[in-house]
């Protein structure tokens, strides 16, 4: 039977006997006691529960470094202030998440803390005297993918490869701490997989955006500007609403259309390399439809023949556009008699080019 000195730190059947001791576990006081390496608390009613100060000592389990379990188990309302928690574990188990709703977790040490799928709802990690003091909660390497940060406290927190992939942070004060090194993994938020919630996502990319553009970011806040843009696409419908459509002719939602083509052709100006990509393939397109349909050697279905075919439409869209620019320089020159030097390039360009290739 344990005690919680270092000699005699306490087990998991020692929690259970103090919590049936006390009436249950809101209040009882823990406070400073020392727990053996890696304990199993998951799956136990720990709500209102005092550990402050407590300490929790990991071990190797292989050549992995573990800390105490409190998967599944119900934390809300618990004192967790100025505890080392590092490499402990609120992760889901049946999926049940494990609640820590206005949790304290201030001065904490949370060093690869795993709180995957946890609801943290109201939890406070720092404060503006905290933060002042320095005593806001560590969160280096802290898994926070998938959980709900709903009116989660960070102020004054660093975010040093935090992991917020996932995370559902709408009402978090997360832009009150510093998100410079945070680990947005697919930069991808809770809110955007829900339905309902895509308005709120897109508000969220939006000040995110501003906070990256601010913070001098300007590549994470690229990513952001992308995703905003696609929380607003996959909020609208494809369909206008009846009372909208013109006599029945245009059925489809307008910005909707804009904004798939937006993306699939530069990614809302996030993607210029599509650009490229669509410029290849619009020029291997015509090459082949030149090659199949006429061919630079009649019923010559060759490797020569076809790399013919690209070198003549390679030609034929490079001089297209220089002359293009030969006509707007002459059309700036020569004012008003813009249509005949227009007419006089496009003459010379059809003898030169066009005639050569057909």
């Amino acid at each position: 039977m344990g005690d919680g000195t270092k000699e005699k730190p306490l087990t998991r059947d020692d929690v259970l006997r103090l919590i049936e001791e006390h009436g249950g576990p809101a209040g009882l006081d823990l406070s400073g006691k020392t727990f053996v390496e890696a304990i199993a608390l998951s799956d136990l009613d720990l709500h209102g529960i005092i550990l402050k100060d407590a300490r929790f000592p990991t071990h190797f389990e292989g050549d992995q470094l573990v800390g105490a379990k409190f998967d599944g188990s119900n934390l809300t309302g618990a004192d967790l202030r100025n505890i080392n928690l590092q490499y402990a574990q609120f992760r889901m188990l049946n999926n049940q998440p494990t609640c820590l709703e206005a949790a304290d977790l201030r001065g904490s040490i949370l060093l690869n803390t795993n709180f995957q799928g946890a609801d943290l709802t109201g939890v406070k990690f720092g404060g503006v005297a905290e933060a002042i003091r320095g005593g806001v909660a560590s969160l280096e390497d802290t898994d926070l993918r998938g959980a709900n940060l709903f009116l989660t406290n960070f102020e004054g927190c660093y975010f040093y490869g935090t992991k917020l992939e996932g995370a559902y942070i709408r009402g978090a004060d997360i832009l009150e701490a510093h998100l410079d090194e945070a680990d947005w993994g697919s930069y991808i938020i809770g809110e955007e997989s829900k339905k309902e919630e895509l308005h709120f996502a897109e508000s969220i990319y939006r000040q995110l955006k501003q906070w990256y553009t601010n913070a001098g970011h300007y590549d994470i806040a690229s990513e952001f500007l992308f995703r905003e843009m696609e929380a607003k696409r996959k909020n609208l419908r494809w369909l206008q609403p009846q009372e909208r459509r013109w006599l029945g002719w245009c059925p489809l939602q307008g910005q909707k259309v804009r904004l798939n083509v937006y993306k699939w052709l530069y990614g809302y100006g996030e993607r210029p390399w599509r650009v490229v990509l669509w410029g290849m393939l619009v020029l291997f397109g015509l090459a082949l439809l030149y090659f199949f349909l006429r061919g630079v050697a009649p019923y010559t279905l060759t490797a020569e023949a076809f790399l013919a075919s690209l070198y003549y439409k390679c030609g034929f869209l490079h001089s297209a556009w220089i002359w293009s620019l030969v006509q707007r320089y002459l059309s700036a020159q020569l004012g008003a008699r813009c249509w005949s030097s227009r007419s006089v390039c496009r003459r010379f360009h059809n003898s030169t080019i066009l005639g050569n290739l057909y």
